[in-house]
């Protein structure tokens, strides 16, 4: 009788996202910041009808409540419910921090990526106009865009909060492009000399092509590593601006706002400590959570890891 082999199966070879999604699923800090961020913006999302509803409801005789069982955070100076300012300015911190990012991101790319493939003189009169824009502080940039924009942007909105949300996150994701922009070209200029670059140079392939074709897919890892370590930066930015008084305008709560009216409660003789306590620690917890996921999708994606 003819001897029967068994033919063995044979598995495909995990393509380079699953090997990052298994190294990143592997990371215990990472995921436990994915969890808590999933969490949190559940919470912030469910509430917002209630926390919309009254954020700015004006309760004097509330002025300064401790934290209870009808007001677990405490109110703050006018008897408004601290929590419901805290999960509504968590939402316009978010917003600030992921628009914010999202502009950096698509700058940077498109800057860096024109920049490498256009090479020579071309190459080096963008750089040095990064590096011009390194030497200036980003926040006189702010104060100058606020300046410029904030009426004309106030009268096409026709409410100047969200115009002044609009504006922030404009200013920020306009100071914030340069690193993107440097890591970009600094990964096309390795990647245009791959011989993959130069098959589809030679069947005729233009520059538009080549770059949405051939680098911007193997640019994904590193975009998304950085886009993700830029949310907390922006939000960090935004936090401090609306902390000096030039970021978002009130009566609109975000962290950095409401860590800034905490600080004015806190005195020798009465101590409040709940208004910079618990706008201090949403904003703190969220930061090391986006740090985390951050740090984990960096070590997923780098071709080091083992």
């Amino acid at each position: 009788m003819p001897e029967v082999v068994a033919e063995r199966s044979v598995l495909p070879p995990a393509s380079p996202w699953r090997r990052s999604l298994l190294r990143f699923r592997r990371n215990r800090t990472a995921m436990a910041g994915l969890a808590f961020l999933a969490v949190l913006s559940a919470l912030m999302l469910a509430t917002l009808p209630w926390t919309l509803a009254g954020y700015d409801a004006q309760v004097l005789s509330l002025g300064r409540t401790p934290p209870s069982w009808s007001h677990w955070c405490g109110c703050d100076t006018l008897g408004r419910d601290l929590l419901q300012r805290c999960l509504f300015g968590g939402l316009i911190s978010f917003a600030v921090g992921l628009g914010a990012a999202l502009l950096s991101v698509t700058v940077g790319v498109l800057y860096g990526a024109v920049a490498a493939l256009a090479g020579g003189r071309v190459d080096n009169a963008m750089m040095r106009f990064v590096d011009i824009l390194y030497g200036l502080p980003y926040i006189l940039l702010v104060i100058l865009m606020k300046v410029a924009f904030e009426r004309p942007m106030t009268g096409l909105i026709g409410h100047k909060p969200a115009a002044n949300v609009v504006i922030l996150v404009a200013a920020i994701g306009s100071v914030s492009w340069l690193t993107m922009a440097r890591v970009i070209r600094g990964q096309v200029l390795s990647l245009r000399e791959m011989p993959f670059v130069e098959a589809a140079r030679a069947a005729g392939a233009g520059p538009l092509g080549i770059l949405g074709r051939h680098l911007l897919p193997n640019l994904v890892g590193p975009i998304v590593v950085y886009a993700t370590l830029a949310v907390p930066q922006a939000i960090l930015q935004e936090s401090f601006l609306s902390f000096l008084g030039i970021g978002v305008a009130r009566p609109v709560p975000t962290w950095g706002v409401l860590a800034a009216e905490g600080v004015a409660a806190i005195n020798t003789v009465v101590s409040f400590w709940w208004m910079l306590l618990f706008p201090c620690l949403f904003l703190g917890t969220a930061l090391l959570a986006l740090n985390f996921v951050g740090d984990g999708l960096r070590d997923a994606f780098d071709p080091k890891s083992s």
